[in-house]
């Protein structure tokens, strides 16, 4: 019944916003997700970011419409007795329920297996350029091809990190794999974790994680699993991301040591 509902104000939200006490607020109801955090498919940087706010705008640009069902099993009882919602608000969440209903959100997999297979073209280019030709212009050649090919997974990485860009969860984690893993050595699940809050608080300097890694990829970023391992305490499928390093160490050492010119 109305008359039975519990209210707790936004001043009182704001002190669940530590790391063990994490509340949030989505659409007035008052969710604990304290101890979903570390099991959280978007991390915890996230929803410590977020904690003791009103955090419907980011649920919904960053969940798919079947997250809504798991959310009861968080819900302490609880309303936003002083919730508002901006204009700017209330027109962005009616422009994605329009999006959602035209299955603009559902359209995916071809975008994606063409860039995959156009990487692929690329990286058949590369290797014939490199091992089977002596020119120095055809080295040059394979050496902006392989350029191209990591800019391209790097874009496949970053929207395959933000959302299901494939026809299944499984295709999805595959094209993440080779892209981020594999292709260019970033763990991806560490990115994944990271890089979604840089979105919901982009550029601030208390919660975007980005900021921080500015200097890093500046200089060298082949080692990010290594920063994923040291800083992170648990990653799912942290082994299995490890396996794509390899790759990549291997990559460019493998087609010098083995060009004809260098032979």
């Amino acid at each position: 019944m109305e008359g039975d509902e519990k209210y707790i104000t936004g001043v009182d939200l704001k002190q669940h916003n530590k790391e063990g006490d994490l509340w949030i607020s989505i659409q007035g109801k008052v969710y604990n997700v304290s101890d979903w955090a570390h099991e959280h498919p978007g991390g915890d940087v996230p929803l410590l970011n977020q904690a003791g706010q009103d955090v419907t705008d980011a649920f919904i640009a960053y969940h798919p419409g079947t997250a809504w069902q798991y959310l009861d099993k968080f819900f302490t009882g609880y309303y936003l007795k002083d919730l508002k919602v901006s204009e700017t608000s209330k027109d962005y969440r009616r422009l994605a329920s329009e999006f959602a209903k035209l299955g603009l959100f559902e359209k995916k997999g071809h975008i994606t297996m063409y860039a995959l297979a156009s990487i692929a073209l690329m990286f058949c280019v590369v290797l014939y350029g490199v091992l089977c030709c002596q020119s120095v212009w055809a080295h040059l050649g394979s050496a902006l091809v392989l350029g191209f090919l990591w800019i391209q997974s790097s874009y496949i990485g970053h929207d395959s990190g933000h959302y299901q860009v494939m026809k299944s969860r499984g295709y999805n984690k595959f094209a993440q794999f080779v892209s981020g893993n594999c292709l260019t050595g970033i763990s991806m699940a560490w990115w994944k974790w990271t890089h979604n809050a840089h979105h919901l608080a982009c550029n601030s300097l208390d919660y975007d994680p980005d900021l921080q890694h500015i200097p890093f990829f500046a200089g060298q970023f082949v080692f990010t699993n290594i920063l994923a391992t040291v800083f992170k305490e648990k990653i799912p499928r942290q082994g299995f991301e490890h396996l794509g390093n390899p790759h990549l160490l291997d990559l460019v050492p493998s087609t010098c040591f083995l060009s004809p010119q260098l032979a």
